[in-house]
């Protein structure tokens, strides 16, 4: 059956254009608005009533329109952004399609006020469904005010798909607060159903307007980033680990102060922060990147929120270098002072010129438990019965005047207090159930998980071992025969070169039955099988979530190699742990995202006394 082509009415065409622009109450709070700031606006006012679905006013003081101009704007594809084809390679404005105001105006009642400082009098229309119904002269201040009621009213179907006026709400306070955020020198005001949600005044700087949106408090854990490359900029905020969010929701991209969305952008943030961050967190960060408007293009959708840029893989890379090298330094975590090495002590890198954790490879051999008497006089094991583990070499412990602890009878005595306090030439230490280490660092106190501190130490090593050379091993005395299950066994198989290059040595059976022979160095604190047992078991939860073997690999070595909690370290096992972690890359969170130190400020302890 043959079907002629036959040209859609006017009407339609703008219901459909419509479709593509308009899809809720904030995307026409979002032309709107961005109409205002492309015309000068210094002030900016919006009211929204019932979420925006029953009216939405938007008032500005910009340059205005003519009675001519104000007719025109109403009519598709007319624009005072653009003339030429070339300009669409050079975007400077926000708007410049010339489809927002015919769109919006096709499926609202629409009344809008304008008046330009040359004329004495304002222009006021009022329009139906695309139809003017009425224009006339009136009074009016500089600048533009349009009223949009009744959104959809001629659409029905379409206005099913709002959601309740509460969600519809949240979206327009997002919306005009990334328009805040990116136009700080802007006033933006905000009314719903006649309640202000805000009225951010217009600032000289980006950081107050951030103090107005985000609070102070959270400011403070916010570190300012910038970079330059050529005609490229990246500048913003992003927030420390502490304050990571559960959604992308206060993830904020900026392009030439355009609010977009790009996948390729939001990879490279979340690649910036890496370990930084656990799985299902998300940062709080504000990056804005300024660009040649020649070298990205905005006209690749309706809406104007995805961008292209000429070359991805180089913008890419500069926020991702950027955020990493920020959040490496000691603004992520309070600087630390001592006597060794003064302010800059505690610093990521300071300890490497003491020797790498190579180096050091000593400093994890498991000790024997040291037996003294309880204060019953009954012998039991020290830390109660929790295997001891020594961070030191055997030179390090005689240098700090201690009788090696894996020498008969050359244990010494801790403290038997569930809370030892340890002193290290200027600085104090302390050990908070045998599981953190508390220490005072200007004015706050600052604490480390020990575990999650080793699991980094380890979790470095580990890397260097798989990606370079071969960690070294240490033969066990007595072998035994272990079967693995068919899952372990296809596990080890899977990643048996990666383990090998840990330092294990495993040789086959028959069968499913294995002979670990050899472990690495660093771990002594459990039989081979047993702790390539566990390696396996947390690999195959790994394996899922981690697409990067090596990363995998090494995570689950240094999950059951570090020291547990619970066990009891001495006064040098702390220093040499401490100054390791700090020789890491990444010394503030384990491979798992966790963090390895947090801090507790004199002002926060104040308020709890009262003493604020």
């Amino acid at each position: 059956m043959r079907q002629d082509i036959t040209i859609l009415p006017e009407d339609l065409v703008d219901k459909i254009a419509a479709g593509e622009v308009v899809e809720r109450p904030a995307s026409v709070v979002k032309e709107l608005v961005e109409n205002s700031i492309d015309a000068g606006a210094k002030n900016i006012s919006v009211e929204i009533k019932k979420g925006g679905m029953k009216s939405i006013r938007v008032t500005d003081d910009g340059v205005g329109m003519d009675e001519k101009n104000s007719a025109l704007a109403f009519r598709r594809h007319a624009t005072s952004k653009i003339k030429g084809v070339d300009d669409l390679f050079g975007i400077s404005t926000l708007g410049f399609r010339g489809e927002a105001l015919p769109s919006v105006a096709s499926v609202s009642l629409l009344d809008v006020l304008s008046r330009t400082a040359d004329d004495l009098s304002g222009t006021r229309l009022k329009i139906e469904g695309g139809t003017v119904r009425e224009k006339k002269q009136m009074g009016a201040p500089v600048g533009t005010s349009v009223v949009v009621r009744e959104l959809f009213y001629n659409v029905p179907a379409r206005r099913k798909f709002l959601k309740t006026v509460l969600t519809e709400t949240r979206r327009v306070v997002d919306l005009l607060t990334r328009f805040a955020i990116a136009y700080p020198e802007i006033s933006f005001r905000l009314e719903s159903d006649q309640r202000e949600l805000f009225n951010f005044a217009s600032a000289d700087a980006l950081r107050p307007r951030m103090e107005d949106v985000f609070g102070k408090n959270q400011l403070e854990r916010m570190i300012e980033i910038k970079a330059e490359q050529g005609q490229l900029t990246v500048s913003g905020f992003v927030g420390k680990p502490e304050i990571a969010r559960s959604n992308r929701a206060e993830l904020y991209l900026y392009v030439n102060r355009r609010s977009i969305v790009s996948k390729s952008l939001y990879h490279a943030v979340q690649a910036g922060y890496g370990e930084l961050l656990p799985k299902g967190k998300y940062p709080l960060a504000i990056i804005f990147i300024r660009i040649d408007p020649h070298l990205v293009d905005v006209n690749v959708h309706p809406t104007k929120h995805e961008v292209r840029f000429t070359d991805e893989r180089r913008v890419h890379d500069l926020v991702l270098e950027r955020i990493k090298e920020t959040l490496g330094s000691p603004q992520t975590i309070p600087e630390f002072s001592t006597r060794e090495g003064g302010e800059d002590a505690f610093r990521p890198g300071a300890f490497r010129k003491m020797g790498t954790v190579d180096q050091k490879r000593e400093a994890y051999q498991q000790e024997t438990p040291t037996i003294r008497p309880s204060p019953s006089g009954s012998k039991r094991p020290d830390a109660e019965g929790l295997p001891q583990r020594s961070f030191l070499s055997e030179t390090e412990e005689k240098a700090a005047g201690e009788t090696p602890r894996h020498h008969a009878g050359g244990a010494k005595e801790r403290e038997s207090s569930s809370t030892q306090k340890i002193e290290s030439g200027a600085v104090n230490y302390w050990q908070l159930a045998d599981t953190y280490i508390l220490s005072q660092a200007k004015g706050s106190l600052v604490v480390l998980d020990q575990h999650a501190s080793h699991e980094r130490i380890l979790y470095e090593e580990a890397l260097r071992n798989l990606t370079g050379r071969q960690a070294s091993a240490q033969q066990v005395l007595f072998p035994t025969v272990s079967e693995l299950s068919p899952k372990e066994y296809q596990i080890l198989d899977e990643h048996k070169e990666l383990i090998r290059r840990l330092g294990f040595e495993v040789k086959h059976f028959g069968g499913r039955s294995i002979l670990v022979t050899a472990v690495p160095t660093l771990v002594r604190n459990k039989s081979g099988e047993v702790f390539l047992k566990e390696i396996l078991a947390q690999l195959e939860e790994e394996g899922r979530l981690e697409k990067d073997r090596v990363k995998a690999v090494a995570k689950s070595f240094a999950c059951h190699g570090a020291v547990k909690a619970g066990e009891r370290l001495s006064m040098e096992e702390m220093r040499c742990l401490v100054k390791q972690l700090f020789s890491t890359d990444e010394p503030y969170s384990c491979p798992h995202g966790r963090p390895t130190v947090i801090k507790l400020s004199l002002e926060e302890l104040n308020k709890k006394f009262g003493r604020s």
